[in-house]
């Protein structure tokens, strides 16, 4: 995506709340809870501002907890104060969909509605939405780094962690595409759960260039792998060399589009 992914984030925060409540004549204020993968970097910050907004439109009190690691044990602590407090829905953005379900069961269990996004196969939610297919987002990310890689050569593939739903849907999807149209490239060992932190991302990124001399794309779902990866890129000179093709949030990663090291997301 380019520089219109804030405002698509903050319809999604939006969305959290509109899903439920949209044309709905409401007696008293509705609570709702949304638990995202972690507080504090862009990406959910512009969520948060579209939550913010919809929530006297629709007349309930929506607020984000963001936990301050991407841990799945934080979000079953978040979303079990959330049935504490009878809330009436409990939105998620799941870091592991297995580690959830039963305290999502036990919330609705209670007569909460929950919404999942990021969570296409999550059980114990009432709806999901998502802003494109698997299939069609892992794809159009292949395609853009195999273009850029002249079709051939060997890659990397970043995920926010080895247990986040749709970015592991996502890269499923990439990889099997890449299998099948474009043969020549080549996907070095696993994917590495490192995209949800930029000094992560910039670590594995540097560790793996001085592990494959012969490295040639980097592939990343998570918003602050690209940044991370861009920093390590531009740090070891190889930002012509090695295509980085990843989804961020415009204010981290605008100079690294300019810049051309980030090739697209």
């Amino acid at each position: 995506m380019n520089i219109t992914r804030r405002a698509a984030l903050a319809g999604i925060g939006g969305t959290l709340v509109a899903t439920t409540f949209g044309g709905a004549a409401m007696a008293a204020e509705p609570q709702v809870g949304i638990v995202v993968k972690i507080g504090g970097i862009p990406w959910f910050n512009a969520m948060e501002v579209g939550i913010k907004k919809a929530a006297p439109e629709f007349k309930v009190n929506a607020w984000m907890v963001g936990p301050t690691q991407a841990d799945a044990a934080q979000q079953v602590r978040a979303i079990e104060d959330l049935i504490a407090r009878k809330v009436a829905v409990i939105g998620i953005v799941p870091n592991d969909s297995a580690a959830l379900e039963p305290v999502l069961g036990r919330a609705r269990a209670a007569g909460i509605k929950v919404l999942a996004h990021e969570g296409p196969n999550q059980k114990e939610m009432d709806w999901d939405f998502e802003l494109t297919t698997t299939e069609g987002y892992g794809h159009a990310h292949m395609d853009l780094l195999a273009k850029n890689m002249g079709e051939k050569g060997k890659y990397i593939v970043y995920v926010g962690s080895l247990t986040v739903p749709l970015h592991n849907a996502w890269a499923d999807a990439a990889i099997a595409y890449q299998k099948e149209k474009y043969p020549k490239m080549q996907m070095l060992g696993d994917r590495f759960g490192v995209a949800e932190s930029v000094d992560e991302s910039l670590k594995t990124t540097q560790d793996q260039i001085r592990a494959n001399p012969d490295l040639k794309g980097i592939l990343t779902f998570g918003s602050q792998g690209p940044i991370g990866a861009a920093r390590a890129l531009e740090e070891r000179g190889k930002e012509k060399s090695i295509v980085l093709v990843g989804g961020f949030s415009p204010g981290q990663g605008q100079k690294y589009v300019k810049s051309g090291t980030i090739r697209g997301g």
